[in-house]
Parts: structure tokens; C-alpha cells; sequence
């Protein structure tokens, strides 16, 4: 038997071939029915008629543009580029992903191939390796882009200065002595207790 795939059928979809199963006297035959698996791709990602796909560029890239050549799933080559001047960004609103779309490139329409889904672009922007830039860099950079770093003068005796280290999150609200950011003052506090169970006041 020879199974046609159509263009932009999905996962789980059936074909039918209605009364070619197994014969038995007396009894009509039934159906031999497929069922289309559609295997994962390690470049692309389908929902639906769109793809998608994740890019990492450089900050270097994010800020001055890229082209990158990527090969479709037909075989075909596409030159994807930023627009002059484009900044590609490190996530989108309210912390979501940065995504953009090529339209036109994503899966063919079951039923109606020539209309075809979208190609999503997920980035992730590269920050250089080291966390750290050479003095001259960092002249430089001042002077290109804009908003940078404003000197802010103050009394040295008045003011102290501290800088930042890297943390994780997931230990906001562990800090103070024994981890748990409170004292056993604030814990009998939290129990309603007020913290002054177990001492008593003495009186003269």
C-alpha cells in the first residue's frame, strides 16, 4: 500500500482506507487506518502551521546587527538579517522571551498549502564571558552609546561605597545569622506570642 503524506498534516492525524483490513466471512471488512508520528527536530520546533527556532547572538551582534544563514526544512537557504539600526534585545515586556517573526516561512496549511504559518525567532543575548571590560573598552563605549554612567560626587566621610556581587534568587529571604533572615525574637512574633513568653519582669 502506498500512504500519501499531504503538506502540513500534524501529529496524531489518520488516514484511512476504508474496508482493506482483514476479511472474515460473513462480516464486512474493516478499515486499515495510519496514524502520522511527526518526529522531533533538533533545529526546529512546530505548533500549529509555525515553527520556531532559537538564535544566541553576541552583544556586539544585538547591538550593530547580524545575518545568518539557516537551512529550511525543505532544503532551502534563507538569509535571516536585522534591519539597520535594530537592536535586538535580552527579553521582551514583563520578562517574556524577545521573539520576532518571519512571516511566510513556517508550515504549510493542511488543506490549503500555500498559505503558510509564521517562523519564530527566540534570541538569547551573549554577554561577554568574563563579566568584566578593559578600561579603554568601557571609554569607548561611554562615548558611543547613549545614557552612560554619570560621575556622582559625595563626602568619602559621609557616604560608603560597596559594589555588587553575583547571587542566585532562590536565597532572597535567607540571609541573617542561621540562614533564615530573622531572629527567634521574630519567629515567637510570628507564633502570636509577642516574643516575651518564658520572661518575667521583676519589680522592686
Amino acid at each position: 500500500m502506498e500512504v500519501a503524506i499531504e503538506k502540513g498534516m500534524r501529529h496524531g492525524q489518520k488516514i484511512t482506507f476504508g474496508g482493506l483490513a482483514d476479511e472474515k466471512p460473513n462480516m464486512e471488512a474493516g478499515d486499515i487506518v495510519f496514524v502520522v508520528q511527526e518526529r522531533e527536530h533538533a533545529t526546529f520546533k512546530r505548533k500549529g502551521a509555525d515553527l520556531l527556532i532559537s538564535k544566541t547572538v553576541s552583544l556586539n551582534e544585538a547591538l550593530t546587527g547580524f545575518q545568518w544563514l539557516v537551512t529550511h526544512l525543505d532544503g532551502r537557504q534563507i538569509l535571516i538579517k536585522s534591519r539597520p539600526g535594530e537592536i535586538i534585545l535580552p527579553e521582551g515586556k514583563g520578562g517574556t522571551p524577545y521573539v520576532k517573526t518571519v512571516d511566510g516561512e513556517g508550515m504549510p496549511s493542511h488543506g490549503n498549502p500555500f498559505v503558510k504559518g509564521k517562523l519564530y525567532v527566540l534570541f538569547r543575548v551573549e554577554f561577554p564571558a568574563d563579566n568584566e571590560l578593559s578600561e579603554a573598552t568601557m571609554t569607548a563605549l561611554k562615548k558611543l552609546l547613549p545614557n552612560p554612567c554619570m560621575d556622582i560626587e559625595v563626602d568619602e566621610d559621609e557616604v560608603e561605597e560597596v559594589h555588587l556581587e553575583t547571587a542566585d534568587v532562590k536565597q532572597f529571604g535567607k540571609g541573617g545569622a542561621g540562614g533564615g533572615g530573622g531572629s527567634a525574637y521574630d519567629e515567637d512574633e510570628d507564633d502570636g506570642r509577642g516574643g516575651g513568653e518564658g520572661v518575667q519582669c521583676q519589680q522592686s
